[in-house]
């Protein structure tokens, strides 16, 4: 399995039985939730062009919102690469008219597995298990707090605490300590760290946002933008 760390944030390429797949791409300087006056989210770290990136397989998106399903950076690919997603962000997807193939879960190249938060209302929590022939990876980009999580060769997910009052969402990353939970609970090998870059954030949500950042867990694996590793089950 190969891991390339496209941005700061949540963006990557995986090889996983040498199939090429990028989760999540958001290349554009800023996103916006609903209304810039409401949220708008900057990089601050240079952003790859989707014109210098080796040619994949597939897309794989994983939630709905801006900064995962980026619809300025997604029609940049071409229209022929077949997208991945859960139904209710294919049906998102499927309004822009632009990729041929969009392919839910239960029809991807390996397995695919959803693991839905346990608390009711709950559409930000998501884990997803990739269960392949070289190994397993278990991708919760926010953390998650759901039952029947298996035993996983790698676990990619934050390590950062966002927390915004309820009538904003709640906490929406979940932060070290439950990525610890996490980490025990799936019994990882490898823990990587994503969904962890320090934005700058401009209306009503900055206001109200709490955050708290690390990257000294002992127990995490730390990527920058561009760093790449080969993991090899033994």
């Amino acid at each position: 399995m190969k891991f390339h760390k496209l941005n700061d944030d949540c963006s990557w390429l995986w090889e996983l039985n040498g199939i090429k797949v990028i989760v999540d791409p958001w290349f554009t300087l800023s996103q916006i939730d609903g209304h810039r006056l409401f949220s708008e989210q900057f990089h601050q770290t240079h952003q790859p062009l989707v014109s210098n990136l080796p040619q994949i397989d597939y897309l794989f998106i994983s939630n709905p919102f801006t900064d995962h399903c980026n619809k300025e950076t997604l029609l940049q690919f071409d229209s022929s690469i077949p997208l991945i997603a859960k139904k209710s962000i294919l049906k998102k997807i499927e309004k822009w008219n632009h990729f041929q193939r969009l392919i839910p879960l239960q029809d991807a190249p390996f397995l695919i597995k959803e693991y839905k938060p346990s608390r009711f209302l709950d559409f930000v929590h998501s884990a997803y298990l990739f269960d392949t022939e070289e190994g397993s990876v278990l991708f919760a980009p926010h953390g998650t707090k759901t039952e029947g999580i298996p035993k996983v060769d790698v676990l990619v997910t934050t390590t950062t605490r966002y927390h915004l009052p309820f009538w904003l969402g709640g906490t929406v990353n979940l932060g070290t300590q439950q990525a610890e939970l996490l980490y025990k609970q799936c019994e990882a090998r490898l823990f990587l760290s994503t969904h962890d870059e320090r934005k700058i954030g401009k209306g009503l949500v900055e206001r109200f946002a709490k955050k708290e950042y690390t990257n000294e867990l002992p127990f995490v694996t730390y990527l920058s933008a561009g760093d790449e590793l080969d993991y090899v089950i033994i």
